[in-house]
């Protein structure tokens, strides 16, 4: 099949993204027993592996996605609620985690505190509040502050990346390149910290080692 040259993915995979519905089909030509497949399919392609492969988004984030770059006239907020949604979607380890009472209160009043602007039921919330509750269960002691250079960091890496996007996205290839370039700096950044983390202790040693 010349999508899985052009592609670089195998036949069965193609087909499979056929049959869930992920891919749209190709086009009969007259004359040709085969489907005619253009740059769109070879793009769509390319992202759907993005999202799966980089991204580690399920299926069903996935489609939620492609749903939404396909939607006519959804302003670029909602299309970055929908991969927001997505990504948070995929840490099924902290979402069966439960929350320790109180922890949902203080991370709300930590946002409120940075004065974002965050939906009441955005997963973020849910995410931190787990997270607080396993840091204070490891240490027995967690202030909510722990966060704030995070939050920092967070923002200004955000700022950078949110005045480079444009108001209006509405040509499908817009919306795509907005949705990769998310995933990708998501994963990029968690790459980056670790790479850092790998130089500072290469640098000076674990905390509390013997330094000779």
């Amino acid at each position: 099949m010349e999508l899985s040259r052009r592609a670089e993915l195998p036949v069965p995979t193609i087909k499979f993204y056929l049959r869930e519905g992920l891919l749209p089909p190709g086009r009969s030509a007259p004359g040709r027993r085969h489907l005619d497949y253009d740059e769109r399919h070879v793009s769509r392609l390319m992202l759907i592996r993005t999202m799966t492969a980089v991204g580690r988004m399920s299926l069903a984030s996935v489609r939620e996605v492609l749903h939404a770059i396909d939607s006519r006239g959804l302003p670029i907020a909602g299309l970055c609620a929908v991969i927001n949604d997505a990504l948070f979607a995929e840490d099924p380890s902290l979402l069966a985690m439960p929350e320790r009472q109180g922890a949902a209160a203080r991370i709300d009043a930590f946002i409120d505190m940075l004065g974002w602007r965050v939906a009441d039921d955005s997963p973020g919330r849910h995410t931190l509040a787990r997270v607080l509750t396993a840091l204070e269960r490891l240490t027995g002691d967690a202030d909510v502050g722990v966060f704030a250079p995070y939050a920092e960091a967070a923002m200004c890496l955000t700022a950078l990346e949110v005045a480079s996007l444009s108001s209006s996205v509405e040509p499908d290839n817009d919306r795509a390149t907005v949705i990769a370039r998310v995933v990708l700096l998501e994963a990029g950044m968690a790459a980056l910290r670790r790479l850092a983390r790998e130089h500072l202790v290469e640098a000076t040693g674990p905390v509390g080692a013997e330094r000779t």
